[in-house]
């Protein structure tokens, strides 16, 4: 079991092969792929609310100012204002920034908010603000994706186009988002991936892909099950899916779960976990009352590729660690 660190995280972002985390405290901490801290002064002398990929830059929320840190340059650069409360915030190919706040998604430059008409999840049809999203993401086409869990009742997404300002409706198809629970988003070839679980009972989880023809379901654990009643999988054989992401320079796609990280190459029949291989199971702590738990390696916030096959994880106990191939190893300031 590993020790609990002094410090915890509450966002990672990579930008060309580094891992750039924000403490709790709002501390900005940068590690390369072998897990070695980055010693970049002007960087950790800032306190940020939140992070995000701006092309092989980066951005921060300090404070009601947006700041962009310029890696060729090594120096931050003021790039406007914003609200001093935020849930998050993201760049698009334009370098045009966008928040989500409690009003719905903010254009930063124009100071307008965009909020949904109204809940893909029919169980919650009034919609008169945002609250915290669980993740949220900024894909190859310009499009936010935001991502929300609500337990037992399943989960929520909306999808933003941020050049024509517009919600986009969204074909679930077999997703059924009611029973889903949002935990995270990721770029896929032909287009947006999405992971979901649920502990309610029983545990379950669902990997699908959203194209231009809507939602195909990858893996579902629940089709996955043996129909034959005493053959069911027990609460510890079925998974309950995590953060995923995808690799492309390995064409790798991972699922983190608390029977630990699997992968799969993408593009292939996915349905049966048996397609999947283990690839390392993290011995991580965990507490009880807190959310989403059924087990201590099932508390992972994000996990992505970080190049050559390596992967680096945010945990909600034992801050972050980099899977190097061979052993996964949390970092240490």
């Amino acid at each position: 079991m590993a020790s609990t660190p002094e410090k915890s995280y509450r966002e990672l972002l990579v930008v060309k092969h580094f891992a750039w985390l924000l403490t709790s405290t709002g501390k900005i901490e940068v590690y390369n792929a072998q897990g070695t801290l980055q010693q970049l002064p002007l960087v950790a002398a800032v306190t940020a609310q939140h992070l995000a990929n701006d092309g092989d830059n980066v951005l921060a929320q300090i404070g009601s100012r947006l700041e962009r840190w310029n890696v060729a340059k090594s120096g931050w650069e003021t790039i406007g204002k914003m609200p001093a409360v935020t849930f998050g915030i993201a760049a698009n190919r334009q370098h045009h920034v966008f928040a989500i706040t409690g009003k719905g998604v903010l254009d930063v430059e124009t100071g307008k908010s965009y909020l949904p008409a109204s809940s893909p999840n029919s169980q919650l049809r009034q919609l008169t603000g945002f609250g915290q999203p669980a993740t949220y993401f900024m894909d190859s086409e310009d499009r936010l994706w935001i991502g929300f869990g609500y337990g037992e009742w399943g989960g929520n997404i909306f999808t933003f186009d941020t050049n024509k300002h517009e919600y986009i409706n969204l074909r679930f198809n077999k997703f059924n988002i009611e029973l889903n629970p949002i935990k995270s988003f990721f770029q896929l070839r032909d287009g947006v991936g999405v992971s979901s679980g649920l502990q309610h009972m029983m545990t379950s989880g669902t990997l699908a892909e959203f194209t231009n023809t809507g939602a195909r379901i990858i893996y579902n654990t629940w089709a996955d099950r043996d129909t034959i009643p005493t053959k069911q999988p027990t609460f510890t054989e079925q998974p309950y899916i995590g953060p995923a992401t995808y690799d492309a320079a390995t064409n790798q796609l991972y699922f983190y779960s608390q029977l630990g990280v699997y992968a799969a190459t993408y593009g292939g029949s996915l349905a049966k976990l048996a397609s999947w291989h283990k690839v390392f199971e993290p011995k991580l702590h965990w507490r009880y009352g807190q959310p989403d738990a059924v087990g201590s390696p099932m508390n992972v916030l994000a996990m992505l590729p970080l190049g050559e096959g390596k992967l680096v994880l945010l945990t909600q106990n034992d801050g972050a660690g980099i899977w190097n191939g061979q052993s996964f190893e949390l970092l240490q300031p």
